[in-house]
């Protein structure tokens, strides 16, 4: 009968998002090596946005005269960047680190970042005039920690990993996205963008209004996928089920669990309700980013087009004298467009991503440019449950 690497095999399953597959009595194992990648993100998180909320938390008439000075909005802008973008960095490295270690580097390596993270920071913190409550300090630091530890006993940190890696792929082929998804939804959202009506109802929404109706269109695009989603799942169970072994062994051949297909038969088990909900949650998580990504391209086209071709005169003339004039805003910060240009943008990109998920459920064009190749992914994890659970007891 063919051997795999039970650890390596669940490490596997754990990096695609799978950590309800594996069983329950390995979930808890390492759990403080497993957590390292979080709990530096942390630690490398709490101190840059502290220092960003420093920065901005000032009377309105100093951060106005403060914005004034080229220098400061420097560094404001290289403090927010680094808080966006070093604890990730921060986190995959020492995730890349930690495979190179010895086991007995990973146990001194994830026990000094625990102490960094309950003991050393706060007290920085406190010293430096970041935190000004010492109690407070250990307080929030502490909870973070635990929170992060539970997270990952109970997967969400692996789904979490995945869904970043899963992310950054996806930036890879936005190329593909904006030629095969973009020209169509600008197509049914053009004529609405140039439309006064539709322009004088985003703009007359204060913003907490314009965010629950993105809210409504996303919980519309949520209850779209998630019909369609329970129906494919157990239509790929199915077909996995009545796999052969020669077919196993195809899909699997590039998996640790390659080596495992040969033997006595592999009879299929049916999905417990965690993993269903795992495997689920996992291939909901991928199409979600897809659209997020999709709709994020909507509303920078939409600025780009609202910025070429509509004119400060002609805005006027839709939602009043001055309107143009009124700066726009989005999360807080000001931005040189007008309010109703990022209002009309907002309320379109999120239809438009609410038109995109409705499309990935009932048009075939979609489907195989962005639908498909998720059920490939998902095939893989399932032919590898089947196997990882026939063979698993013969390799502890």
């Amino acid at each position: 009968m063919g051997e795999f690497d039970r650890r390596a095999t669940e490490a596997w399953f754990r990096r695609r998002g799978l950590p309800l597959v594996v069983r329950r009595d390995e979930r808890g194992s390492r759990l403080l090596q497993r957590a390292l990648p979080a709990l530096v993100f942390v630690l490398v998180n709490d101190p840059l946005t502290t220092a960003v909320t420093v920065l901005l938390d000032v009377p309105e008439d100093v951060l106005e005269r403060r914005m004034a000075n080229t220098a400061y909005v420097f560094l404001l802008l290289a403090v927010v960047v680094a808080a966006l973008v070093v604890p990730a960095l921060a986190g995959w490295g020492v995730s890349v680190w930690m495979q190179r270690l010895a086991r007995r580097g990973r146990w001194v390596l994830a026990r000094a970042v625990l102490v960094l993270n309950v003991v050393v920071l706060p007290l920085v913190e406190w010293r430096t005039g970041l935190r000004t409550q010492l109690w407070l300090a250990f307080t929030v630091n502490i909870g973070v920690t635990l929170l992060m530890l539970f997270f990952v006993w109970v997967g969400a940190g692996s789904i979490l990993a995945w869904g970043l890696r899963k992310a950054v792929a996806e930036l890879g082929t936005i190329g593909r996205m904006a030629t095969k998804a973009l020209p169509l939804l600008v197509l049914v959202v053009i004529f609405a963008f140039f439309s006064t009506e539709v322009w004088q109802i985003a703009e007359a929404l204060p913003r907490w209004r314009l965010w629950l109706v993105v809210a409504l269109f996303a919980v519309l695009a949520v209850l779209f996928m998630a019909a369609r989603l329970d129906e494919e799942l157990r239509r790929m169970i199915d077909k996995v089920a009545g796999d052969k072994v020669d077919d196993l062994a195809e899909v699997l051949r590039d998996t640790p669990l390659a080596a495992a297909v040969a033997g006595p038969p592999i009879d299929a088990a049916p999905l417990g309700r965690r993993e269903r909900a795992n495997i689920t949650l996992v291939l909901f998580v991928a199409q979600l980013l897809q659209i997020v990504v999709l709709t994020v391209l909507v509303f920078c086209v939409l600025i780009a087009l609202g910025a070429l071709a509509i004119d400060s005169k002609v805005i006027d003339s839709w939602l009043g004298d001055g309107a143009a004039d009124v700066a726009g805003t989005l999360f807080g910060v000001k931005l040189p467009l007008s309010k109703g240009l990022v209002q009309v943008s907002l309320f379109l990109a999120a239809l438009s991503g609410l038109y995109f998920a409705a499309s990935a459920a009932t048009d075939q064009h979609y489907r195989e440019a962005f639908f498909d190749p998720l059920l490939d992914d998902v095939r893989v994890s399932l032919a590898a449950r089947q196997v990882y659970l026939a063979r698993r007891d013969d390799a502890s």
